[in-house]
């Protein structure tokens, strides 16, 4: 699905040139003779790059491209024009109706965070008054207390058995989101800044690459937090996170639609049921029960996880399971990132890595827009607002089911946008992304930096590899280099599905396969 071109480049736009430079259509002689007698030094010369804009000096700047340059009397009108380019993505006329459209490849998470704030700050300027704003891609914990983020007592999520690294949990996440953070507000990572030699691999294998920025603390007083989940420590949030909490639960979905599984009363009603503690991520805390065995192993987690809350739903025979992600304004309208699809294995389980064909993205989008437009009702209606992500199973009669919300940036999206933006550059179609579980290369970092290098290198236009997030884990084994295992979140994008799976089966492999 090649990105729309929904926003106007301000450099090709002869009339938002005029407009910059100060000149209306249509000018009386004498004012347009005044215009050129005018000093330059009451100018600014500014040189255009897509949505950036660099200030220039004649006399210090040897190699001016004309083509790119503009003369500007109010370098502030200019700043906020392109600044507001990123709104034309949304329609803001508020007539109450879904629209949707398509990324444009051209901003980046924080970018949309900065245009919906700035939307509601003009809808009330009272709204967050806290305006240094900081993207927090980490989640908290419930049952690590050496985790950054510790919610002890509020926003309590089910992060039950916790991950066998804590601390590589403060570094995969944050940093596969922050390869698509863009630069309008800093990422928070604990260690300040990404592993070392990640950052200049987003810039050699990410076309148009827009480096981010890194804080590693957040004052709980003058910071705003875009939290991928509610923080209990944090006092300022972009959303309320009580709102937020509330989202994120699995017993919310039956209020947003219909068109899910049908609620249980208990376990014993109907079997095969599936059980699932409302605020766990990933693939923990569901339970399929068909029998009274598996009744005592979930009677069991509940003593060992501190008995959490949990919902009994009707088992649904899976198909197909879907997942998409995108970005609801505040105005209701949202911006499409695309879909991802987990595909059946020929054992009969569902693999975890994330099979992306834009070829299949039309009709996935047309699939699943009916769930997302109830979704973005209800958040709209709760006042939230943000990025969201959304699973739908559907049966073999078609018949489709929303299982989960994740109210806030979602694992495949960086995946997808990074597919997008290849595809642009080189007609790359077809990707695959990996990141559930424990996925290891066995090597340190920078051999697999190299050995990433050089087979981008080697095949240069037909597939390449993407480092999205690593951490470099010690050695198993002492004095041996070779014991070192470096957890990844890797994506491999070409015109071969089986090549990408293949080459990702070598870089990022299953922990049982070290």
């Amino acid at each position: 699905m090649p990105p729309q071109q929904e926003e106007q480049d301000l450099s090709a736009d002869h009339s938002a040139t005029r407009a910059v430079m100060g000149h209306p259509h249509r000018q009386d002689p004498r004012q347009q003779h005044r215009r050129r007698s005018s000093s330059l030094s009451e100018f600014t010369l500014y040189e255009i790059h897509q949505d950036e804009i660099v200030e220039q000096d004649p006399e210090k700047d040897q190699t001016l491209h004309a083509g790119g340059l503009v003369l500007v009397a109010e370098p502030e009108k200019l700043k906020e024009q392109l600044n507001d380019s990123v709104l034309e993505e949304f329609e803001l006329e508020d007539q109450g109706t879904f629209k949707c459209t398509n990324w444009s490849g051209k901003h980046y998470y924080s970018d949309y965070i900065k245009a919906g704030i700035e939307y509601k700050q003009k809808q009330d300027p009272e709204y967050l008054p806290k305006k240094d704003v900081v993207m927090l891609f980490e989640s908290p914990s419930s049952h690590f207390t050496d985790s950054a983020f510790h919610n002890a007592s509020k926003y309590r999520f089910h992060d039950w058995p916790p991950p066998k690294y804590s601390r590589s949990k403060s570094v995969l996440g944050p940093n596969r989101y922050a390869c698509m953070n863009g630069s309008s507000y800093p990422v928070f990572l604990r260690d300040g800044a990404p592993p070392a030699g990640l950052l200049e691999h987003w810039a050699e294998v990410l076309p148009d690459f827009v480096p981010p920025t890194f804080v590693d603390k957040i004052d709980t007083q003058e910071n705003s937090v875009y939290a991928y989940l509610p923080v209990e420590q944090l006092q300022h949030h972009v959303n309320d996170p009580e709102t937020h909490f509330h989202l994120a639960g699995k017993d919310a979905i039956h209020l947003m639609t219909q068109k899910t599984t049908q609620l249980l009363p208990d376990t014993r009603t109907k079997r095969p049921c599936v059980v699932k503690t409302t605020h766990s991520m990933g693939s923990k805390g569901i339970f399929i029960i068909a029998d009274d065995e598996d009744e005592k192993e979930f009677e069991d987690f509940l003593l060992e996880s501190g008995n959490p809350s949990y919902v009994v739903v009707d088992f649904v025979d899976i198909a197909r399971n879907v997942a998409c992600h995108f970005f609801m304004h505040p105005n209701g309208s949202v911006v499409w990132f695309g879909s991802n699809e987990n595909h059946r294995e020929p054992d009969g389980k569902f693999s975890t890595d994330s099979y992306l064909l834009l070829e299949h993205q039309e009709s996935l989008k047309e699939m699943q827009l009916p769930f997302v437009e109830e979704v973005v009702r209800y958040c709209r209606a709760m006042n939230f607002w943000g990025f969201c992500g959304i699973d739908v199973l559907f049966d073999s009669s078609g018949a489709g089911y929303l299982v989960d919300i994740n109210p806030r940036v979602t694992g495949s999206c960086p995946a997808l946008m990074t597919l997008q933006k290849l595809q642009t550059v080189y007609g790359f179609d077809v990707g695959m992304f990996r990141r559930a579980g424990d996925i290891n290369y066995r090597g340190s970092s920078q051999k697999l930096l190299q050995e990433v290098s050089q087979y981008n290198q080697d095949h240069k236009g037909k597939s390449c590899v993407v480092i999205h997030s690593m951490y470099e884990s010690a050695a198993k084994e002492e004095n041996d280099p070779d014991s070192v295992i470096t957890q990844v979140n890797l994506g491999v994008y070409g015109k071969s599905l089986g090549e990408c799976k293949l080459v990702l089966n070598h870089f990022a492999k299953p922990d049982d396969a070290c």
